[in-house]
């Protein structure tokens, strides 16, 4: 009592012994060591059939792509953080071995390889199944609206696209004939040279905004149809993106990203639409379930966005069972109209058939509740829609990495 409080010692400028390897500073549970023997057991031809047996030696494509796929499982979508872990971070140290490849390169790999990151998502399936946790008796069929990289600022509507072509195209008549004046005056007093010496770089600029516009406006004309309307815009960043209602009620420019869901909660096939409604996107994600898989569902759950009478008559075709909902969840459809929607209300309000299609919201929806909230991808990084395919499909890989660790450890 009385005497003077001790601490522990203190000593932030002391060196210290760090372990020899450095999977042993990290502990064995750690998803790094689940991603890394992953990616090991998988075949990488597509990958790399990219690159050429002459030149400087590249950087492995299985490390780059350990890099992505653990980066997707930790929230981290910019090659710029990544390359700043491969200094920090040991989990991401140790992926990359005694490699560090700087943000360029990390994000070339991602723009380079965006249609073989299928393959690799169709590989975590077919590894989900053969432990038996991608089985078929009961899909699940859902979408989200995952934002573009773009924004309503980079955008413009039909009507000012007109005005804006218009008075482009009004100055770069005017600078031509301000150039046709001063050549004339040049040849008068030094001849003709016929040295044209290049378009000057305001009449580039100015041509260049005229295209942008054009092909924006062409876009809208092919996506509209005789709806156009001078109030539809269209984004200059990213032509394929387009305004849709987000989960938090807002308009904004995003993709529709659909996903098949095995009853085990492992994503068997993704889709990825610009419309906004989802019934479009049904039969091409039944069909990558069967190619993925080599199976077609026993029956698939989908809620109301994928019903109308063509996507009814289309599962009747396909021979596919299937349980769509009419309305909301929460509310008792009316008697709808169609003979095949008509046919499905009744079977609805049959006991089992309620009993099974309880299961379709956290069947469903859970894995998107997953990708936009722990995993924190709620934007592509990537425009168009040929790389946000690729994004996506990355995305989903990732999200099955996960949920094997997860029944692994179980």
């Amino acid at each position: 009592m009385g005497g003077e409080i001790e601490f522990k010692a203190y000593t932030p400028g002391q060196g210290e012994l760090l372990p020899s390897y450095t999977a042993e500073a990290l502990d064995p549970s750690d998803p790094a060591f689940f991603v890394d023997e992953v990616v090991e057991g998988l075949d990488l031809q597509a990958f790399e059939r990219r690159y050429a047996a002459m030149g400087e030696h590249a950087y492995p494509p299985r490390m780059l792509l350990k890099l992505w796929l653990f980066a997707a499982i930790s929230g981290v979508y910019s090659g710029r953080e990544i390359a700043r872990r491969l200094h920090y971070d040991l989990r991401f140290r140790y992926l990359a071995g005694e490699l560090r490849p700087d943000f360029r390169t990390i994000n070339r790999f991602r723009m380079v390889h965006v249609e073989d990151f299928r393959e690799v998502f169709r590989q975590t399936v077919r590894i989900a199944r053969q432990a038996g946790l991608a089985t078929l008796g009961r899909v699940a069929i859902d979408g989200t609206k995952v934002r573009a990289n773009t924004s309503r600022h980079k955008a413009m509507s039909r009507g000012r696209m007109d005005e804006a072509e218009a008075r482009l195209d009004d100055e770069i008549g005017q600078i031509l004939m301000q150039i046709e004046e001063q050549n004339a005056s040049e040849d008068d007093e030094h001849g003709d040279d016929d040295g044209g010496g290049g378009l000057p770089a305001e009449l580039q600029d100015r041509e260049a905004r005229r295209e942008r516009i054009r092909a924006a406006r062409e876009q809208l004309e092919k996506e509209k149809g005789e709806k156009l309307e001078d109030r539809h815009q269209k984004s200059f960043a990213d032509l394929e993106a387009n305004m849709m209602m987000t989960g938090e009620g807002s308009l904004a420019y995003c993709y529709n990203a659909q996903a098949a869901v095995s009853a085990e909660g492992i994503l068997v096939a993704t889709e990825l639409s610009t419309t906004p409604r989802d019934e479009a996107s049904l039969e091409p994600v039944l069909d990558e379930v069967e190619a993925n898989t080599g199976e077609r569902p026993e029956r698939v759950l989908a809620d109301a966005g994928y019903r109308t009478e063509k996507s009814l008559a289309a599962m009747e075709s396909r021979g596919q069972k299937c349980l769509i909902a009419l309305g909301r969840e929460s509310k008792s459809p009316k008697w709808p109209g169609g003979r095949r929607s008509q046919k499905m209300h009744r079977i609805l309000r049959l006991p089992w058939a309620q009993e099974l299609y309880r299961y379709r919201k956290t069947q469903g929806e859970r894995p998107f509740a997953v990708i936009k909230g722990p995993m924190g991808f709620r934007r592509f990084m990537l425009r168009t829609k040929r790389k946000a395919v690729g994004e996506w499909n990355l995305v989903a890989a990732a999200f099955n990495l996960q949920a094997l660790r997860r029944a692994q450890t179980a």
